[in-house]
């Protein structure tokens, strides 16, 4: 999943239509902007600065689909909603959930309707979040929409765990090998090499490939660790890059294994969330673009906006998504078949449950193939140059 480009945030006070005092933050591309957003909100700006950093810790998926369940809860009981946002923000345990949803009560309390007040926030409520909540202000079922909303985000989010619990293990366990060996390299071939020359003996050609490794590490290191720096935020300046995202994950996608695990979590996330849109009411060309925004796939979110183009012509969803060839037969048929029943929206639905299944079937497959394939090649360098520095010597007993 890439994350979306640097948006600037600007921390504002100033007062509303009626005079009274208000203060927030936005996010604009520029301060320009910024200020013509505020005044299309009827803010009458007194002071606006852009806030160049925050010791604020960002707010996680799981917190903001936790906070959604809780309120969706509340909801159902039978609370408004502005004594539900106090509740809310009573029992937030993050001062960063707190204040976010101080500001939208007070948003609310001024006049705004609530999916105009989380449009306010895109760092914590995305387009999916909006939209489901403006399609339950508009029928008049709020409380249904908002369980929905709370469904679908668990959904997603447990979408994500597989997949990070799927990558993490093999990339921790192949982080510490490596350091392993590099320590063994810089410290333990060392002192080998000490008692190699005191031999005064040819040493064999995988011994002598072994010190001239560890010399390099040792003399390398040093200047590795003074250009990491550097390297990682140039890296960092080059990946928001949208075109080098797309060709980096166009790759991941032709791996073996992996790409089939990635592939599979982006259409689930993207069947979940433009089945629980439709399922809200919204019309599937308002749908299409949050969809696409869901999947955090640079590749998948270019494919959506081909799939959007051809609906918004008068094309079907189906036809668009085979003229791709990104989208498996399965999920292609069953929404073919929702089109034309009128069911699309339970369809992708059920679509969405037979791939989050396929993803945990590829999940444990991935881990069973992955886990000893780490252990034989890492282990075998280990042995390698344990062979290699002990050689020598067992050369030199049978000498004597």
């Amino acid at each position: 999943m890439s994350p979306p480009p640097h948006i600037p945030t600007y921390r504002w006070h100033g007062t509303d239509a009626r005079g009274q005092p208000q203060q927030g933050t936005l996010q604009a591309s520029d301060i320009e902007l910024a200020r013509a957003l505020l005044r299309r909100e009827g803010i009458r700006v007194q002071q606006l600065e852009r806030q160049w950093w925050s010791r604020q810790k960002p707010l996680s998926g799981k917190t903001i689909t936790s906070m959604t369940r809780q309120w969706a809860a509340l909801i159902r009981a039978g609370v408004s909603l502005v004594p539900a946002l106090q509740m809310l923000q009573r029992s937030a345990t993050q001062p960063t959930l707190a204040r976010l949803l101080e500001e939208v009560r007070q948003d609310v309390e001024t006049g705004l309707a609530l999916s105009q007040a989380l449009d306010r926030h895109p760092q914590a409520f995305g387009p999916l979040y909006v939209s489901m909540v403006h399609a339950g202000e508009s029928a008049g079922i709020l409380d249904t929409m908002m369980e929905r909303l709370a469904q679908t985000l668990e959904k997603n989010e447990k979408l994500r765990s597989r997949v990070r619990a799927a990558l993490t293990y093999p990339v921790v366990v192949t982080v510490l090998a490596l350091a392993v060996l590099v320590l063994m390299l810089m410290y333990v071939v060392p002192v080998f090499e000490e008692v190699f020359q005191s031999f005064g003996a040819e040493l064999p050609w995988s011994t002598r490939a072994v010190l001239t490794l560890s010399q390099a590490v040792s003399h390398g290191a040093p200047w590795a660790a003074l250009l990491a720096l550097p390297m990682l935020a140039l890296l960092r300046r080059q990946w928001q890059q949208p075109a080098l995202q797309r060709q980096w994950h166009r790759r991941v996608l032709g791996l073996p294994g992996v790409g089939d695990l990635v592939r599979t979590s982006v259409l689930a996330r993207w069947a979940h969330t433009l089945s629980a849109l439709l399922e809200a009411g919204v019309p599937l060309t308002e749908a299409l673009p949050v969809a696409g925004r869901a999947t955090g796939h640079p590749v998948y979110e270019r494919i959506n906006e081909h799939l959007q183009r051809r609906v918004a012509q008068g094309g079907r969803l189906s036809e668009g998504m085979a003229h791709t060839g990104r989208f498996p037969d399965m999920l292609v048929q069953l929404c073919a078949t929702g089109e034309e029943s009128g069911t699309l929206g339970i369809l992708l639905g059920k679509a969405a449950e037979l791939m989050t299944e396929e993803l945990d079937a590829r999940v444990q497959a991935l881990s069973s193939l992955i886990e000893p394939l780490i252990i034989v090649v890492l282990g075998g360098a280990i042995g390698v140059i344990l062979v290699a520095m002990y050689l020598p010597i067992f050369r030199l007993g049978q000498v004597f």
